[in-house]
């Protein structure tokens, strides 16, 4: 494979003589960009998306090591090499938790090296290619696997089922029933935090993503099998000997799922079961029993101590609630008017803890729910996400439902708050990028995520903004996000944490850096003078 690689130094003659090394070397590569400062850094990555960059880390302005984290958000796979003129610990501990390739002093730098340090960073990516395609392939089978399950379901739950046949489609997946018996479940992901870690677009991926931990562990697990549903998370069919049975190798299986869930995606999954046992005749029965049971745990008390329970009768639910909502549109009204987006907590909260109290059907709230978003629709003129819709209705716990709302809500109030006024004689398309900035401003958005989202090749994309604008991507979005930060910080009780949470930053230090580089005054100088002149 032919590497592309890229330099960054401020020295200029190191950037030469490393750059005579690599012609030096019995490697297949190609030098892409070489830059002497962390701002022409940026725009060259973008530009040419290289696979290795070599880089100083005493660099002015961004350091080696902030550059880094920023090529890693534009492309994950990106390969590092790290130069500095001296050995420090905190510098090489740092460079391991970026999972850099080597850490070589400049005064010490040889062929040998470099030409080591490329040929490690040269089988990492292509041990990366080689896994790639192996998942993809991987992918292809299981979901073609994932259909023919579907159907399967499908005929599970078909009034006056043909048995025979039924078990013959299970056994062309592998699937042998031969016990009289059956047992129900199923994995539901929580979308507030699916939400939270990846956005609505990757909903359906992570969905997949779970399921195929389920499909791995489930080998170790009995005849135990998952099936990914639209409506159902992933239905757990468990195949046993008859209604004495243990119900713990069903709890363990989904306990397995549920840790195993977390550590690698990051995000929360509660597992459910049926204490109904089922011939084959009445595996509708037990079906829709389960289905409608789903909402049983709505309000437990902690979720956590429960990520696993069988869904048993209702503990009773109030039909109707004792008063309108008119209070609650008030408040997020108020969060509009006043551009304060602690109204809708204070919309929110309390709310919860009273539907809470009562004990409201769960269909109600998820209902009222969905109107205070289209209510903030309304009222800020924006647009609400369609899949939240769908994911609020499959909703298994009070506190899902609640984080999802206040999360939808934030968006729309930073539609209708946070964005800077675009002129009309703006291009439709940057149009399209104010946007799509608008919609990701709590976190930061790279060029190679906006050329995708626009179905162009990056390096074009690089060229054509800064043609376009005449400022490079990062600079446009950096400045962006500032002006937002000048709107919010006017405000006389908005704190800079608050701010800086808001837009995106990991921390209030590197939130000033920014602010100050593009306005000329720090975020406290600002809020100063703003409060003097007032």
């Amino acid at each position: 494979m032919m590497m592309k690689v890229m330099l960054i130094d401020d020295d200029v003659p190191m950037l030469e003589y490393v750059a005579y090394l690599l012609e030096s070397l019995d490697i297949e590569l190609k030098l892409v960009a070489s830059a002497s400062s962390s701002d022409r850094a940026l725009e060259d990555f973008h530009e040419t998306l290289p696979d290795v960059v070599i880089v100083d880390i005493g660099l002015p302005g961004m350091d080696g090591f902030e550059l880094a984290e920023a090529f890693r958000m534009a492309k994950p796979e990106v390969r590092l090499v790290f130069l500095t003129c001296y050995e420090d610990f905190q510098y090489s501990k740092r460079a391991f938790q970026l999972e850099a390739d080597d850490y070589l002093i400049k005064d010490e730098l040889s062929i040998e090296q470099l030409g080591t340090s490329l040929r490690k960073a040269e089988n990492r990516l292509r041990n990366r290619e080689e896994l790639l395609e192996q998942y993809s392939l991987r992918q292809t089978v299981e979901r073609n696997k994932e259909v023919l399950l579907q159907s399967l379901l499908a005929q599970l739950l078909s009034p006056g089922i043909d048995a025979a046949q039924t078990l013959a489609l299970g056994e062309r997946l592998g699937l042998y029933w031969k016990l009289p018996y059956f047992r129900q479940g199923f994995l539901h992901v929580d979308a507030a935090s699916l939400i939270e870690r990846y956005g609505y677009a990757d909903v359906r991926l992570i969905h997949f993503a779970v399921n195929n931990i389920a499909m791995e562990l489930s080998a170790a697990h009995g005849a135990i099998t998952p099936i990914l549903t639209q409506e159902s998370g992933i239905y757990l069919i468990w195949n046993v000997t008859g209604p004495d049975v243990s119900y713990q190798p069903l709890i363990d299986f989904m306990e397995s799922v549920r840790a195993k869930v977390e550590q690698y995606l990051k995000i929360k999954v509660s597992g459910f079961y049926a204490e109904q046992t089922v011939p084959l005749q009445k595996f509708d029965t037990g079906y829709k029993s389960l289905n409608e049971r789903r909402d049983n745990l709505f309000y437990d008390s902690n979720p956590e101590k429960t990520a696993i329970a069988a869904v048993g009768q209702s503990g009773g639910f109030r039909q109707m609630p004792e008063r309108g909502w008119e209070k609650e549109r008030s408040l997020l009204s108020l969060a509009l008017e006043e551009g304060n987006a602690a109204w809708i907590d204070m919309a929110i909260n309390p709310w919860i803890q009273q539907v809470v109290a009562e004990r409201l059907q769960p269909r109600v709230v998820k209902e009222i729910c969905g109107d205070l978003v289209r209510h903030m629709v309304f009222e800020s003129k924006g647009i609400a996400e369609s899949r939240f819709f769908i994911l609020l209705g499959q909703a298994v716990h009070v506190e899902e439902a609640a984080q999802l709302t206040k999360r939808e809500l934030r968006n729309l109030w930073r539609q209708h708050t946070l964005a800077p006024v675009s002129g009309q004689e703006k291009e439709i398309r940057l149009q399209e990028i104010d946007r799509f900035l608008d919609e990701h401003i709590d976190r930061m958005v790279s060029s190679l995520e906006m050329a995708n989202h626009l179905h162009l090749n990056a390096s074009y994309f690089s060229r054509y903004f800064k043609k376009m604008t005449g400022v490079n991507f990062t600079d446009y979005v950096n400045q962006y996000k500032m002006n937002m930060a000048i709107t919010m910080l006017s405000q006389p009780n908005e704190t800079v944490e608050n701010v800086a949470y808001t837009l995106g930053f990991s921390n209030r230090a590197y939130f000033s850096k920014v602010f100050k580089k593009y306005s000329g005054n720090s975020p406290s100088e600002y809020k100063f003078q703003n409060s003097s002149s007032s």
